[in-house]
Order: C-alpha cells, then structure tokens, then sequence
C-alpha cells in the first residue's frame, strides 16, 4: 500500500511519544541503550513496509491498514474529530533487491532477539513494531529505504555487478 492515512500517522506517532516520554519521565538513569530494542524494532519495521509486494509486502500493508482504520476511529471517539476520509500517495521509496537483503537481515534479527529476550526488553522491541510500520512512510522514505538501498548496492551488489 502506497498511501497514508492521518489514522495511521496517529497511532505510530502516540506510540512514539509514550515510549520517550516513559524513557524520560519514568528512568532514574536515563540510560540511552534502553531505547536500542524500540528502535531496532522500528526501524526494522519501517523498511519492512517498504515491501512492494510479495507475501511480505501483503501482510504487512494489509496490517497497515488496520492499524490506520483503529487509529482513525480513536481519532473520531476518543476526540470527536472528523477522520481526514482522503489517502494521500506517500514518497515512499521501495527497495531494490540488495536493499531487500538487508531488510530480511534486520527482520531476522528482530525476531531472534525477540524470541530471546527478558520481559522489558520484548515489550520495547514489541511496541517499535506498528511505530516503525505507521510511521515508516514519513521516516523511513526519506532515510531509512535509501540508507539500506545504498548500503547493499555498495556491499551486496559489488559481487554480482
């Protein structure tokens, strides 16, 4: 899916905000690897939506949406604000085929330390997933789906080119 929603934009955007403000606000240290799981997990997720298709792409669109028709309907309940019912087209870049190798590589890597890590440590890496999914049209077209396209053309694709 190539287009955004205000729906979405609001559900990965609270996400954000509470898990930042639960950093500052809530830890005594102030520790800034505290924030790694959360931010691994979102930027894992916010290249993953940059799938143009496949089953991956799918899934994760279909997922997308939902997430956006939720947010949406707690911005109409929750707010009596008027859902924005226009889509706008997304300048979100898709990834070439090294840059894809890449993204497989961090989702794999989500999904081991998600299998392996503690209580606190999975709740982060859970709650950057739909963060990184809403928000990677906005974040992850602009650095993310170029920074991972680059690198594995420069890496990757040497061998093959």
């Amino acid at each position: 899916m190539k287009t955004v929603t205000l729906g979405m934009f609001t559900v990965g955007f609270l996400i954000l905000v509470a898990r930042v403000s639960w950093f500052f606000f809530k830890t005594k240290s102030r520790d800034w690897k505290l924030l790694m799981p959360f931010a691994l997990s979102a930027t894992s997720f916010a290249a993953a939506g940059a799938c143009a298709g496949g089953l991956l792409g799918t899934v994760l669109s279909w997922v997308r949406g939902k997430v956006g028709l939720a947010g949406d309907w707690a911005l109409e309940k929750g707010t009596g604000a008027t859902p924005v019912k226009a889509t706008h087209s997304a300048e979100f870049g898709t990834l070439n085929a090294y840059g894809a190798v890449l993204m497989l590589a961090g989702l794999i890597v989500f999904f081991v330390l998600w299998k392996s890590a503690k209580r606190k440590p999975k709740k982060e890496l859970t709650w950057g997933a739909p963060c990184g999914l809403t928000l990677g049209p906005f974040l992850g077209a602009i650095t993310i789906v170029p920074m991972l396209n680059s690198l594995g053309t420069e890496t990757i694709g040497s061998f093959f080119q």
